[in-house]
Parts: structure tokens; C-alpha cells; sequence
């Protein structure tokens, strides 16, 4: 049943966040604004170093201390039990979505365009935002290594993804956190859990 409420405000947030750009707000933030080879270069280079950072993250950062609470993961939980690959496949890319929808989207959107902070500052400020929104992790791990990379990737993957926000827009910063987030919790399964099935 907690479960059930757990989706059903997944749902409710997400509904919520995608109305207004189809209904004209920051719509131009759909859509590619500036393409050119730097800005490819930057999209690839960034997304095969985030891919890195995940597997660093994953073979020094989470160890056999924290197997317990990696399990009861929503993701990692999914891998393992198989029962609940609908999370995996439909509300892990809405959670991507409303992440990014919060933090990029409306964040930066909002800071640029009502309070015409530069972008860089935007960016910034977005970034931040987003990597204390994960402080989260503490509570459920209580360890402080690993609270300090899950504030320290995210605030690097907000700077990242907020340069791609404003020049390719949302739709590759939703595919880029869906999939570097994804293959981190897949090689966690992989390394802790696959074999134990």
C-alpha cells in the first residue's frame, strides 16, 4: 500500500511539472538553441567521464558494509527481485524526468529569465540546489563518504547537464541523468547482487 502512494505521488508530481511548458511556459527550453561541434564534443566527452566517475563511484565509494541499504534500493531492489521492473521502466525515467524538470527546467529557466542572472550564475546556483537535494543519502546510509559523492556528482552532473540544458534543451539532460544513473545502479546489482540470485 506504501508503495502504491509512493507511485501515486510520483504521478501526481509529474503530471503537475510537464503541464505548463505544453501550455507556452519556457517551451523554448524544449528545443535545440545552439548546436555546433563544441557543443557535440561537450555532450559526448562529458557523458563517457560521468560513465567513469559512476564505475569509481561504484568499485571505491559503496562496499560490502553497505550491501543492506544498496538492497533496499528501488532500483537495485527491482534488479534483484525481478517483480518490480515496471519502477525501472516507467517511474525511474518519471523521477529523471521530475528531477530534471525542477532542477534544470524550472530552476534555470526561472533564474535566467526573471531574475536575469547570467547563465553561468544559473547553472551554478542550479547545480548547488540540486546536489543538496540529495542530502537524502545520509539518512539512509549514514556514511559520510558516500554523502559526500552523492553531493559532489550531482552538483557536477547539474553543471553539466545545465550547459546541456541551455544549448540542446531538456529532452538530452533527461537521457543523459536517466542513463548514467540507471548504469550506476545496474553495476551495483551486477557487482553485489546478480550472482547471489
Amino acid at each position: 500500500m506504501e508503495k502504491l502512494r509512493k507511485y501515486a505521488l510520483i504521478l501526481i508530481v509529474f503530471i503537475i511539472l510537464i503541464v505548463p511548458p505544453f501550455l507556452g511556459i519556457y517551451n523554448e527550453y524544449f528545443f535545440i538553441r545552439e548546436f555546433d561541434v563544441n557543443v557535440v564534443l561537450i555532450l559526448i566527452f562529458g557523458f563517457i567521464i560521468f560513465l567513469i566517475i559512476g564505475k569509481i563511484i561504484e568499485v571505491f565509494v559503496y562496499n560490502d558494509e553497505n550491501i543492506g541499504v544498496i538492497k533496499k534500493q528501488d532500483v537495485i531492489y527491482a534488479f534483484i527481485s525481478k517483480k518490480n521492473l515496471v519502477f525501472i521502466w516507467v517511474f525511474f525515467p518519471i523521477i529523471m524526468i521530475i528531477e530534471e524538470l525542477i532542477f534544470r527546467f524550472y530552476t534555470i529557466s526561472f533564474l535566467v529569465n526573471q531574475m536575469e542572472l547570467s547563465n553561468f550564475t544559473a547553472i551554478f546556483i542550479s547545480s548547488i540546489v540540486f546536489s543538496l537535494f540529495h542530502i537524502h543519502t545520509w539518512f539512509s546510509y549514514r556514511n559520510l563518504r558516500i554523502l559526500l559523492v552523492n553531493l559532489t556528482f550531482p552538483f557536477l552532473l547539474g553543471l553539466y547537464n545545465g550547459f546541456i540544458f541551455l544549448t540542446l534543451g531538456i529532452i538530452p539532460c533527461i537521457i543523459i541523468h536517466y542513463i548514467i544513473a540507471l548504469n550506476l545502479y545496474y553495476n551495483l546489482y551486477k557487482r553485489y547482487f546478480k550472482n547471489s540470485n
